[in-house]
């Protein structure tokens, strides 16, 4: 604690006055005769040691309440950064980061945190006086918005004019270690305020970083109002891997009440290509998460755009959430075997497929040695039961296959010839062919029933379909291999694997009859319906990043000549140049959180969707005390948001005056130094009789 008056001080010799005033009474004492000592004895024993003591308590309570009042006059004031160790003309040099991200959206009342965090930029500067160096900071996208001189004539308001709301993530910690280490710090008062809603707290990195930093800095934290009332859409998700314009769709949706009280009777919407095809109304309890299920037809092919939304509350961001889907309208198919009578019952089963409707795109080729294979239009390969492969054909199919592509792929008897390229491909290793001999065959049993080839797959009894076995390669099974169907010894029928971003599905059996009677069940069409679907549904161009995240899009070979434009959430359209060396486009402009179109020469090619990022959920805040820890309690204040800024930043700076203090407690001091030496009526009573 330390005075503003200090001379005042002097007064307190006046605490004496009440002892002196005592002593000088003593010695006007007057003697009284009594006929007889035995009433003063009585009352030597009954009456002077209490009146004594109330004499010396009165005492006290007087030179109490002058020692308060002169304690008051001095102008006391708790120590504060600038008082005490230097004085507040001193050249300061200042820094203010002002937290623009997504979560300082959140309304407050009437207004945003990011606007009265604006309106919090004046307070702040003219608590200063003297030279003061200033330098104001955003963090979305990391800038300095301002250097120079305050002085009288500096308007905040114009120069905090150009921070704007982003839907952006802050990297509010590292950006803080980062200004520390390219500001200038040669004045003797340093202090570095930061508006924020604070979501996390600093991490270890940045407290070595500030063992090398030359104190004293002094910091200032200025807090954000809570959450009361919020709804959020944590996920939207298809549950369906089969997509087709005519199959049911389930979309998964998780929503969560961040909020303090429960939503009753809330509204849940669901659009697909700008028409209602859902709603659910339900309660939401705080804290606590619901799903839900929606089921809906596309009823179309191609990139299906849909959104999901909440009533309005204090966080919009994530009261919306936009996602896209890709139906295929035609697929590519490459049939490659070595011999026309080889690929007759499979290219019979694809056409099935297709029929009229010119779904699947088949090209059938007949290739007894596989020297090279041009996939650059295809979206699957067909390999059924491929010979030796050429170390060009092989690199074809890796490319392919780390695009995105999918291979099908039927062994039999010519496996052998296929080893080397198998291995490469990371197959399940050869053993020996297994023949069954006369009659005898094995059963084939489900051994995922969940994996999308077989879920909700309707063929009645599914395992009467199931085929017989005669004849099939025995194989051991390597990692990241899953088995779909397999025979009743245990050995696989069919598996899946992934490679390098692309999925193979791989057969132990040829289509042939006298290995297997595949062909002659009802399960064979549509089990190879459903794995062309799953491997021809390309979803990377559609797949939503978070905002500001760069998305890569893929390009057909026959556009990427084309004139590239992307249009933005807010109807922004942004000329892109391909990447032509790797047939992407780089989307680098998503700081927007919706839906953004990508058109090739003014036609539609897809689409994709931007996501708020979960780290900027407003309900985040990180405990005060800890983040005064990793700083110092010595070198750090939090300043909430129902404090008066202006009020207390000067008790910090300044320190806190605490004359109003003094001054009640003086009053409370005669009060009870009037209450303990007025007269007692009864006593006074006594006395007279």
């Amino acid at each position: 604690m330390t005075f503003f008056s200090p001379t005042a001080l002097w007064g307190l010799f006046a605490v004496l006055i009440p002892i002196l005033i005592h002593l000088f009474s003593l010695k006007n004492t007057r003697e009284v005769e009594f006929s007889t000592i035995r009433f003063i004895k009585g009352m030597e024993k009954e009456k002077i040691r209490k009146l004594k003591i109330r004499q010396w308590l009165l005492i006290f309570l007087r030179m109490a309440a002058i020692a308060a009042l002169v304690l008051m006059a001095a102008r006391p004031v708790q120590k504060g950064f600038i008082s005490g160790w230097m004085a507040a003309e001193l050249e300061s040099r200042v820094v203010i980061l002002l937290d623009n991200s997504a979560s300082m959206s959140m309304k407050s009342g009437s207004e945003s945190l990011l606007e009265k965090a604006k309106k919090s930029i004046p307070l702040i500067t003219s608590a200063f006086e003297g030279t003061t160096h200033l330098h104001i900071f955003q963090t979305n996208p990391p800038s300095e918005i301002y250097a120079g001189i305050l002085s009288a004539g500096t308007s905040m308001e114009k120069i905090i004019e150009s921070v704007t709301q982003s839907h952006s993530r802050d990297n509010l910690w590292f950006l803080v270690d980062s200004i520390m280490k390219i500001i200038p710090a040669d004045e003797p008062n340093r202090e570095f305020f930061i508006v924020s809603d604070f979501p996390s707290k600093p991490g270890p990195e940045l407290l070595n970083d500030l063992k090398n930093i030359d104190f004293p800095w002094r910091f200032y934290f200025l807090g954000q109002a809570e959450l009361q009332d919020n709804l959020a859409i944590t996920d939207v998700s298809a549950i369906s891997q089969i997509k087709l314009p005519k199959h049911l769709l389930k979309l998964n949706t998780k929503i969560s009440n961040d909020g303090l009280g429960e939503k009753r009777y809330v509204p849940v919407e669901l659009y697909i290509n700008e028409e209602r095809v859902g709603q659910i109304v339900s309660h939401f309890k705080p804290g606590r998460i619901k799903d839900f299920l929606f089921q809906v037809y596309p009823g179309k092919s191609g990139i299906i755009q849909g959104v999901l939304e909440l009533p309005t509350d204090d966080f919009q961001l994530d009261n919306r959430r936009t996602f896209e889907l890709s139906v295929p309208d035609q697929i590519s198919v490459k049939l490659i075997g070595k011999s026309q009578d080889q690929n007759f019952l499979l290219r019979t089963a694809l056409e099935s497929i297709s029929k009229d409707s010119e779904f699947l795109y088949i090209n059938n080729m007949v290739m007894n040695e596989i020297r090279q294979v041009y996939l650059q239009d295809t979206d699957v390969l067909i390999l059924h039961d491929p010979g030796v492969m050429s170390a060009a054909a092989v690199e074809d199919i890796k490319k392919f296959l780390v695009r995105g592509g999918g291979i099908i792929w039927f062994s039999g008897q010519n496996v052998r010839l296929g080893s080397a390229a198998a291995e490469i491909f990371e197959l399940p290793a050869f053993i020996n062919p297994v023949k069954l001999e006369n009659e005898a065959f094995l059963t084939v049993n489900i051994s995922n029933s969940d994996h999308p080839v077989l879920k909700d797959l309707n063929l009645g009894d599914l395992k009467s379909e199931l085929p017989r076995v005669f004849q099939y390669n025995k194989v051991q099974k390597r990692s990241r291999q899953n088995y779909i169907l397999s025979l009743d010894n245990g050995d696989p029928f069919l598996l899946e694997q992934n490679y390098f971003g692309g999925n193979i599905y791989w057969f132990s059996s040829p289509l042939d009859l006298s290995w297997n009677d595949l062909p002659m069940r009802g399960i064979m069409v549509p089990l190879l319906h459903r794995i062309i679907i799953l491997l021809a549904a390309d979803e990377r161009n559609t797949t939503s990043v978070l905002v500001d995240e760069i998305k890569t899009i893929e390009l057909s070979k026959d556009k990427i000549q084309s004139k590239w434009t992307l249009v933005t959430p807010s109807n922004k359209r942004i000329l892109i140049v391909p990447e032509y060396s790797t047939e992407t486009l780089k989307i680098r402009d998503t700081n927007e959180i919706g839906s953004y179109d990508i058109f090739a020469d003014d036609e539609k090619y897809t689409s994709f969707s931007t996501q708020l990022s979960p780290f900027e959920r407003p309900s985040l805040r990180a405990d005060p005390e800890v983040i005064r820890s990793r700083w110092g309690q010595e070198n750090s204040r939090w300043i909430s948001p129902e404090d008066n800024l202006d009020t207390k930043l000067k008790e910090i700076r300044h320190g806190k005056s605490l004359w109003r203090y003094f001054l009640i407690l003086s009053i409370i001091l005669l009060g009870l130094e009037t209450i303990i030496g007025r007269a007692n009526p009864e006593e006074l009573k006594n006395k007279a009789a």
